[in-house]
């Protein structure tokens, strides 16, 4: 067994999150080569006042008194009874939460937004501390009061978290989302005390998936089903990206610690960063369809990657990977992808940036699970071939109002033509936060 949370990264934190020794956050993000038009002013502003109105509604319905996420939500509840439909990805998207209001409050200095920052990390906190194993995040959260639902495999909680059940089997997707809303918190802010609790909790992570061999291991001592970060055969491409971005992370917050060396060996002895930048060149997905999940949780990577890394070398390359996911969608309008190809001088011609901002024009207020049947309309082309999941789906990318509603938009299949839904779950306004910001932070979008 590798040993507990070793005893020098307390203090390698604390060095790493003081004013005097703390790595200089990254610059903003270059816009690339083709200029971008700048929004017209009514543009601008109805933007700014769509970012406010679901700000305003995600606080008053899914944030949970622990500062979780809830993306899904009982619809026929009233303001700030937020009862969570749906718990499995809960530790993704609080992470991805985090980001949008770091995002924003880089952009804005609103401390509205650090208020919303502090209740996420809290949340995010419990996730790691109710395990009651150091490094061991859980996916999900819920108080012994709540209904568990369908789902089988809550464990309760003990100790000081007696009064929670929480679920394990914590997968890549969901640890990525964590730090990398961790990442944009501890760059946004000057706080010494709040770096130092980002840090700790990321190094506390990461250490345990390094010192389990790359490897997500749980309290029992087993691997999670998709926690394989290692360099096996089998292992895959996007894994090896998301190790980098994990690693990288934590050598950033934890310069004095052991990350960096771990980071160069991923690198060096194992051939990881050549695999990085294959993590989206995919032949099969020609004929079995694009796998957009895959794609959001490959440009956050990314984004990690090309943010922290000043090797030319090993920025070439992860260029190169963003560049090929970049062409996988860039006709899609996905506000978020463009962002971060934008952040990183990726090639965004005009059409791709007002495809982006289009998007989150027509992104809709109203999040609750409508029954849709697009494929039923006339003025629909329907494609021949089915998507990856044997759904039917456009010929064209239809526009987002009109698209079942998801959990976050970014990572759907935008062809996607039909749902089921009654009105009685209620996703929210998450996509439209953290694309709006990052593309504020990037000047994709510009403010009112």
């Amino acid at each position: 067994m590798p040993p507990p949370f070793a005893a020098w990264l307390l203090g390698a934190v604390v060095v790493a999150a003081s004013s005097a020794c703390l790595v200089a956050a990254p610059e903003r993000g270059t816009p690339g080569p083709v200029p971008l038009e700048p929004l017209a002013r009514e543009e601008a502003q109805r933007l700014a006042e769509k970012a406010a109105w679901h700000e305003d509604r995600i606080g008053r319905r899914h944030l949970t008194a622990e500062g979780l996420f809830a993306y899904q939500a009982d619809a026929t509840r009233a303001d700030f009874d937020v009862v969570p439909t749906a718990y499995p990805d809960m530790a993704i998207w609080t992470g991805l939460y985090l980001a949008a209001e770091a995002l924003r409050y880089g952009v804005t200095a609103d401390r509205d937004a650090v208020t919303r920052m502090d209740r996420a990390i809290n949340g995010l906190t419990l996730l790691h501390h109710v395990t009651q194993t150091t490094g061991f995040l859980a996916r999900a959260v819920q108080r012994v009061t709540d209904s568990p639902g369908p789902l089988s495999d809550w464990k309760q909680g003990i100790g000081p978290f007696r009064d929670y059940r929480w679920l394990g089997d914590t997968s890549v997707d969901q640890v990525l989302g964590v730090i990398y809303g961790y990442g944009w918190a501890f760059d946004v802010t000057d706080d010494l005390a709040r770096r130092q609790k980002i840090a700790l909790e990321v190094t506390a992570i990461v250490d345990r998936i390094v010192g389990h061999g790359m490897q997500i291991v749980g309290g029992d001592g087993r691997r999670v089903k998709h926690g394989d970060l290692t360099s096996g055969l089998f292992s895959e491409n996007l894994n090896a990206l998301i190790a980098l971005a994990l690693v990288k992370t934590a050598a950033r917050m934890a310069p004095e610690g052991p990350f960096r060396d771990v980071y160069r060996d991923l690198i060096e002895r194992k051939a990881y960063a050549r695999r990085a930048v294959a993590a989206r060149d995919r032949w099969w997905e020609s004929f079995t369809g694009v796998n957009h999940s895959d794609n959001n949780l490959a440009v956050l990577a990314y984004d990690v990657l090309l943010r922290y890394e000043h090797d030319p070398r090993l920025r070439e390359q992860y260029d190169a990977g963003l560049r090929r996911t970049w062409r996988v969608a860039s006709r899609e309008g996905n506000a978020l992808l463009t962002g971060i190809a934008v952040a990183h001088g990726v090639p965004v011609d005009q059409t791709a940036a007002r495809a982006a901002i289009a998007s989150l024009m027509d992104f809709p207020l109203e999040q609750r699970d409508m029954e849709v049947r697009n494929s039923r309309r006339p003025d629909v082309c329907v494609a021949r071939r089915r998507d990856r999941t044997g759904d039917l789906q456009a010929c064209v990318p239809l526009p987002v109002s009109e698209r079942p509603r998801g959990p976050f938009e970014w990572n759907q299949n935008p062809y996607r033509l039909d749902g089921p839904g009654r009105g009685t779950q209620e996703y929210s306004g998450l996509g439209y936060l953290v694309a709006y910001w990052l593309g504020r932070r990037v000047e994709l979008v510009g403010g009112p």
